[in-house]
């Protein structure tokens, strides 16, 4: 895999420190006047009290051979942001190396890095888009794969869109969008993912802050390294596509109230003889802004979502977000957010004995985000959280509750 070729920035230049030397160095050279070249440093200390997302001390045990749950882990951050203007043309990118260490389970030490870049391109009057792309190189989560092997996890995203503004009333737009998913760890590429997602759709400008269209939309998901099983005499086969036609409502209510509705019909249809799905997905946002110093952003869903284990075809995530923002003062900010999912998965009836086509999941976090900026380059953010699961499969249950404080520092 390419993962494995990839020479790291970090053990090209050393520590994180190191590595910006050289940054600070680049942006210097490289830069032009009135762009926006910014090196940035962040560090940061964090405690959670169930790192693994294991149900008790007792599966903790079990699993690792240690009745351990919670650690302090600790990471370094170097990096730059970019923004170049060329005539009507943007160019913006971040791009950092990081490294987090933890006190107790030092296996999991890593080294990690991530970069995305977008051109921002316009052609005449009527055309417009975006081209990019981003990477991101990080441990994977264990709730993810209740892995307790140190699994490295890379993400790629590269994409493409276009829009054609027809006339002040009408646009047509076009996207393509190519997502990998790759693991470090041998057991876990069986899970390497390639996702392939096209897109376009019409927009009606109702004023100039309100529009609604169409949008259609195909997805063709394949695991390359995935071969296909046969069990109980039937092929069992993840790639899936999947097709949506889907209604893109965007209205400006008022000056303080803004609504963005995406919903419509999901038809997805695995390569095996496994469930399909076909039915409506849809999901609202609700932003406000009660006073010029607070935002409360609302979600509503109910989404089709694929997932990676080999007896379930497919999650139905329904689910409610809330979050607030407080500017305090001109250097005190309040972030805090409620997240609540119920996810309902078809599995695999076909194959007994594992987990089964009934799985229920709840899933709920609670956060809050304080921001100190003594001076314009300086910020320290205090964040306590609680995230919790709740399963009819009990042992995939657990509860979390952690801390962390970081600052950053831009240059």
């Amino acid at each position: 895999m390419a993962l494995r070729h990839n020479s790291t920035a970090l053990q090209r230049f050393g520590t994180p420190a190191m590595a910006l030397t050289g940054i600070l160095f680049c942006s210097t050279v490289w830069a032009a006047p009135g762009d926006v070249v910014i090196p940035y440093v962040q560090y940061s200390m964090s405690y959670d009290d169930n790192l693994l997302r294991v149900q008790d001390a007792a599966t903790a045990q079990a699993l690792t051979g240690s009745s351990q749950m919670s650690d302090m882990s600790r990471q370094e951050v170097a990096g730059v942001r970019i923004n170049k203007t060329l005539s009507r043309q943007n160019i913006t990118a971040d791009v950092n190396m990081n490294r987090t260490n933890f006190d107790h389970f030092t296996q999991f030490d890593y080294q990690g890095k991530a970069a995305k870049a977008n051109w921002n391109w316009a052609l005449g009057e009527h055309f417009d888009g975006n081209l990019g792309t981003a990477y991101n190189q990080m441990l994977t989560p264990f709730q993810d794969f209740r892995v307790f092997e140190k699994n490295i996890r890379t993400d790629r995203s590269n994409y493409a869109s276009g829009y054609w503004h027809i006339d002040p009333d009408w646009s047509l737009h076009a996207q393509y969008t190519r997502y990998n998913l790759g693991f470090q760890l041998l057991s876990q590429q069986p899970n390497t993912l390639r996702m392939d997602t096209s897109e376009a759709g019409v927009d009606y400008i109702v004023r100039s802050t309100s529009s609604v269209g169409m949008v259609f939309r195909h997805i063709r998901g394949s695991y390359p390294f995935q071969q296909p099983a046969i069990i109980n005499s039937v092929v069992l086969d993840n790639n899936f596509k999947q097709n949506e036609v889907k209604a893109n409502i965007q209205w400006q209510m008022s000056g303080k109230t803004r609504l963005q509705f995406l919903g419509g019909w999901v038809q997805r249809t695995k390569s095996d003889s496994g469930a399909d799905f076909s039915g409506p997905n849809a999901r609202l946002i609700a932003n406000l802004s009660p006073t010029g110093k607070t935002l409360v952003t609302a979600n509503l869903y109910s989404e089709i979502g694929g997932v990676d284990d080999p007896d379930a075809n497919f999650a139905l995530t329904k689910g409610a977000s809330l979050t607030a923002t407080w500017l305090a003062t001109g250097k005190i900010r309040a972030d805090t957010s409620m997240e609540y999912q119920r996810r309902d998965y078809n599995g695999a009836t076909i194959v007994p004995g594992i987990t089964p086509s009934n799985r229920r999941d709840q899933y709920r976090r609670v956060s809050l985000n304080l921001t100190y900026a003594p001076i314009t380059p300086l910020s320290l953010v205090l964040t306590v959280y609680h995230e919790g699961l709740t399963s009819n499969i009990t042992e995939f249950g657990y509860a979390s509750n952690g801390v962390a404080l970081m600052t950053r520092y831009e240059f």
